[in-house]
């Protein structure tokens, strides 16, 4: 997508000037600038003292180091993710001091609690973006999870496979697993990354395999923000786009749903956030920047 596609008012939107990461990642990622442009180099350093960061870092203060349970949205990984998201990294001595104490809870395949899908793909998101890529205790996270099989391509957990036999994997769990390694170029050859394309395609990017007019899952259908475990039909868009398969067929109808969530001046309602999140990234109901910057990214990778 060429860049001056995109819509001016929406784009003056995004680089309003109190929000710094959001101006940060429109310009590096939705307008291209390079890491060592002036006005890069210049948000780059205000973001660590931005409110967003400020309040997040005072919040899992509380919990670093506690344990590797989902818990509350305020919890290690939660907070880092968001840290990741805002444009920090590991160069930064707080954000480094949580990554290392939550990396050395890690388990010894690579886990961390009861292989939930969903958080193992979170993270290593999450340390991606963080920097961490090359650590050897990501890679051990990287070959798990390229090592993991199941029938039907996807990802599952111990937790649900303890509770009832079930031979499909979980979508939340894909989802999250598909968002990690759409940051990840070098395995998008790899036969279980093709797989895991494979799985959502088959279904048409977000609807069940068995029927294509019902969503595999309900959150399909509601526009979420911050990124958690819960799903987002942009970033199922996002992620296959970027791994280059934005433009199969087999992914009309969801780009044609997503759509129909478009607000007529082209931008993105926050449908739900979670209330205790130490990250206000907007009130439910009203137009936000965070997804509509996801929907462009989508669109741009397509």
């Amino acid at each position: 997508m060429d860049n001056n596609k995109f819509d001016k008012n929406i784009i003056d939107w995004l680089l309003e000037s109190n929000d710094i990461s959001m101006r940060y990642r429109t310009l590096t990622e939705l307008l291209d600038f390079p890491q060592n442009d002036n006005n890069i180099i210049s948000l780059q350093k205000q973001i660590s003292n931005s409110k967003p960061v400020l309040d997040i870092l005072n919040k899992m203060r509380k919990f670093i180091g506690d344990d590797v349970e989902y818990g509350a949205f305020a919890t290690t990984h939660f907070c880092l993710s968001y840290l990741s998201e805002l444009g920090l990294t590991k160069e930064n001595p707080a954000i480094a001091k949580a990554a290392e104490r939550y990396l050395n809870l890690q388990k010894n395949d690579g886990d961390w609690w009861n292989h939930l899908s969903c958080l193992t793909g979170y993270n290593l998101r999450t340390f991606t973006r963080l920097g961490y890529k090359n650590d050897k205790r990501i890679k051990k996270t990287i070959e798990l999870l390229l090592s993991t099989n199941r029938i039907d391509n996807g990802y599952l957990c111990d937790l649900h496979e303890k509770r009832k036999k079930k031979s499909k994997s979980c979508i939340r769990g894909a989802v999250k697993v598909l968002l990690a390694f759409a940051d990840l170029p070098e395995y998008w050859d790899h036969p279980r990354i093709k797989a895991l394309v494979d799985y959502f395609l088959v279904r048409d990017g977000i609807y069940r395999n068995d029927d294509k007019n019902t969503f595999v899952n309900k959150d399909i259908s509601r526009l979420s923000f911050p990124i958690i475990w819960r799903v987002n039909i942009f970033e199922i868009l996002y992620s296959l786009s970027r791994m280059g398969y934005g433009k199969d067929r087999r992914l009309k109808n969801a780009w044609r749903f997503f759509d129909t969530l478009k607000s007529a001046n082209g931008k993105y309602k926050l449908d739900w956030t979670p209330i205790q999140c130490p990250w206000k990234v907007g009130k439910r109901g009203i137009e936000n920047k965070w997804i509509t910057f996801y929907s462009l990214l989508a669109q741009k990778y397509k």
